[in-house]
């Protein structure tokens, strides 16, 4: 996914992860997995007080947080009566069709992660991360 702006400039994103040299040295087929794990570890160093989930994060955390910031720097707000999630700015002439759909954690975890907290508390999410 690529957005053509970051909600969250001071936040690392994807694109910043895609320059490292361990990313650019990964194999082509583990470049994205690569990549999502280092900005991971960006946001991780560069704002320890929010909770950063890794894409391989796949358990909902609890308490779990409203909303989100993605790999991309992208927004998306979790639908507190179904538990699904879902990009408010969604744009199709700006972003893949799969960001216009209810996700689930897993899906979006998965898919669009790193996910970051947009607080800074690190009791969002069950603690450190």
């Amino acid at each position: 996914m690529s957005s053509k702006r970051s909600k969250n400039p001071a936040l690392p994103v994807l694109d910043d992860a895609f320059r490292l040299a361990s990313v650019k040295d990964a194999e082509e087929s583990t470049r994205d997995l690569a990549a999502r794990l280092a900005t991971t570890e960006l946001r991780r160093v560069s704002h320890p007080g929010r909770v950063t989930w890794e894409p391989t994060d796949q358990a909902e955390p609890v308490p779990v947080p409203p909303t989100v910031v993605d790999g991309d720097g992208d927004l998306w707000l979790r639908d507190r009566g179904t538990g699904t999630w879902t990009m408010p700015e969604f744009n199709p002439k700006d972003f893949p069709a799969r960001c216009g759909e209810v996700l689930t954690w897993n899906q979006l975890a998965r898919e669009f992660g790193p996910l970051t907290a947009l607080a800074d508390d690190r009791r969002i999410g069950g603690g450190r991360r």
